[in-house]
């Protein structure tokens, strides 16, 4: 009896998340302009570890040596298009409320410029790793902290491209991490030095995508209303450069 209880017990319950999720008869789109039902807030929500794309759930995002001098040696990209693409970047991250990992290079040890101020600013609660070495992936603290967000797909960034962002990127993928670069809040001494830390991720596994991929996915239904909103003004002001207020 008991175990019958529990089958029917379960077998309402999932009934009853089914039914709660609006059918195809409750969409209708008549010439072009769908109606849906009284709060809707879009198609469920995928698991985690079933989701293929970037979700709040299952994403971190990880910025290395965004530093005065070393972005002195970037060539390849203009400073005030990186800069307000990292920006949109970390404000995405923010708002979604996921995992950031700021990491400079010997600030401790040689008295090097930290990170641009302007930048860790926007996340003041970020976890922050000061290191020795050009390859994060080397700093056992670095790898506990990527390890503790519990996140196996990590949006990666660095300065520059074919050095202190390809050794992690590379040896994360290694370690069993999905890694995305958005390729364009990055940037090296030349654009021959960045592509050929692009091809080299690459060839390890690394997906190369840009800023703005980074809203879309872990927005991805217009029907949630949380943050769209704010979602929406990040892409207005670094996206389309245009008053953040602007309507779609």
């Amino acid at each position: 009896m008991k175990l019958l209880t529990l089958v029917t017990a379960g077998s309402i319950a999932v009934g009853a998340l089914f039914s709660a999720q609006p059918t195809l008869a409750e969409i209708n789109t008549v010439n072009g302009v769908a109606s849906y039902p009284e709060g809707y807030q879009g198609r469920p929500v995928r698991a985690a570890d079933e989701d293929p794309f970037l979700s709040p759930t299952n994403s971190a995002l990880i910025l290395i040596d965004y530093q005065p001098p070393i972005l002195m040696g970037v060539r390849n990209i203009d400073y005030a298009d990186l800069i307000n693409n990292t920006t949109g970047l970390i404000k995405t991250a923010v708002l979604y409320d996921i995992p950031i990992i700021f990491s400079h290079v010997a600030v401790g040890l040689n008295g090097y410029d930290p990170m641009i101020k302007e930048l860790q600013e926007l996340a003041p609660n970020a976890v922050f790793i000061d290191r020795t070495n050009v390859n994060a992936w080397e700093e056992p603290e670095f790898v506990a902290a990527v390890e503790a967000t519990g996140r196996k797909k990590l949006i990666m960034g660095g300065l520059w491209t074919d050095v202190c962002l390809a050794y992690p990127a590379i040896e994360a993928e290694k370690a069993g991490y999905d890694v995305y670069v958005p390729e364009d809040a990055v940037g090296s001494i030349t654009q021959l030095s960045h592509e050929n830390g692009m091809r080299r991720m690459i060839a390890a596994g690394v997906e190369p995508i840009t800023w703005n991929v980074v809203p879309a996915e872990l927005q991805r239904d217009h029907a949630r209303s949380d943050v769209l909103p704010e979602v929406t003004k990040i892409f207005m002001e670094y996206l389309f450069k245009v008053d953040p207020n602007t309507t779609w």
